[in-house]
């Protein structure tokens, strides 16, 4: 789900249509079957088609939807206090959770919504990830300690590589791919051999030779 602002006014025509105002945000879910130019769109707990060409998406560089907790720990785990990301919730699929440098670790908090879709992670509520996460850059995320959400520094973002030859796997838990794949590096902590991810979503260990950073 990603985030989009409103354009132009929207009135539905229709009982599967979403109405919304000029400036409000909608959450986009996905691409609708109905056709080419509609999003299948929630706003204020309710949900319906609205056209693509009434609202603008969002960029949401923190927003980091396949990443499982130890990947979280291990883009984060070198970058400054506050650095942060949102991830898809493994134990509630559906959900994101936020996961927060700090100290010698990495703290996760589980974003909950109200019956009317709302952020929130303790008691202040708001219409959009991008909101809670405007709001908690200068108000701490934890009750127990001060952390602040901050940027991640280039260092921890994500490291693509590209295939430079076909390989294929000769052991378990190796990743086939052919030339010109594109991998999301998941775990370099061997000189040798990295964790990566296809874009098909196939995970395993590559050799850091038959491959490329791209630049």
């Amino acid at each position: 789900m990603c985030e989009a602002i409103a354009l132009h006014d929207f009135n539905a025509t229709a009982d599967d249509e979403l109405s919304f105002k000029k400036g409000s945000v909608v959450k986009i879910m996905r691409p609708s079957q109905e056709g080419e130019g509609w999003f299948v769109a929630e706003q204020d707990g309710k949900d319906g088609l609205v056209p693509k060409n009434y609202v603008q998406l969002k960029q949401n560089d923190f927003l980091e939807k396949k990443v499982t907790r130890l990947e979280a720990e291990n883009l984060l785990k070198d970058d400054i206090d506050g650095a942060f990301l949102v991830r898809d919730s493994e134990s509630t699929p559906g959900d994101f959770t936020l996961s927060v440098k700090f100290g010698n670790g990495v703290q996760h908090f589980k974003v909950l919504r109200d019956g009317a879709g709302k952020y929130f992670l303790w008691v202040v509520k708001f219409n959009s990830l991008n909101q809670l996460v405007d709001y908690h850059r200068t108000s701490s995320v934890s009750r127990t300690q001060t952390i602040y959400l901050k940027d991640r520094t280039s260092a921890s973002k994500e490291l693509y590589v590209e295939a430079a030859y076909d390989f294929a796997a000769t052991e378990e838990g190796e990743l086939d791919f052919k030339k010109g794949e594109k991998i999301l590096v998941l775990d370099k902590s061997d000189q040798n051999w990295w964790r990566g991810r296809l874009e098909s979503g196939k995970e395993g260990m590559f050799p850091v030779s038959y491959t490329k950073e791209i630049k």
